[in-house]
């Protein structure tokens, strides 16, 4: 059983180091197989195509990405408290973002190469299948916090995309922030 696990895993984590470097593209079932050292049959054997191997790469990750967001977008109203009511929730999203790109820098690639694919891609269509549940999570902060703020109210959707977007870019031009002026940026503008 040990075997199977190790295979399984060894096929994934090498596909996505593959994937990451030379693109998903760029990458053929050979090529995993010879760095993965493994035959053509074992690898579909735990995996029906590259496309398989992508997504589970894609919902493994996701998954925790998901998860990470779900914990930090809680929204607990404190309108009397400028840094205790909006401001916190945003810092803690923006450093769940930080981190987990940090610490999973290959998947984060993977997935941010994915936006900038062409839409009839097999990459695109896998990673929008994961990709919306994030937008999701924090649009849903956002309606939140807009009961509490009704000139949020209207504009959640577009707010959820605006505020990832500004972490994403500083994430893909490997900018480090100092979060606190991430946030400020996002709430005022330029101003």
């Amino acid at each position: 059983m040990e075997m199977i696990k190790d295979n399984r895993e060894k096929i994934s984590d090498v596909a996505m180091a593959l994937f990451a470097e030379k693109g998903y593209d760029a990458v053929g079932v050979q090529l995993i197989c010879e760095k993965a050292e493994v035959s053509k049959p074992t690898l579909y054997y735990y995996y029906e195509s590259k496309a398989g191997i992508l997504k589970e790469i894609l919902r493994r990750n996701y998954e925790r990405l998901n998860t990470l967001l779900e914990q930090q977008s809680r929204y607990i109203p404190n309108v009397k408290k400028y840094f205790e009511d909006v401001y916190p929730v945003l810092i803690r999203i923006a450093n769940a973002y930080f981190d987990f790109a940090r610490n999973n820098r290959q998947f984060y690639a993977i997935a941010q190469s994915a936006l900038f694919a062409p839409p009839e891609s097999e990459l695109y269509s896998a990673v929008k299948e994961f990709n919306g549940t994030q937008y999701d999570i924090i649009e849903k902060m956002f309606k939140n916090m807009s009961r509490i703020h009704r000139n949020m109210t209207g504009h959640e959707k577009r707010q959820a995309w605006t505020f990832i977007g500004m972490i994403n870019i500083y994430i893909i031009l490997n900018q480090n922030p100092k979060t606190e002026d991430l946030v400020h940026q996002f709430m005022h503008g330029i101003f």
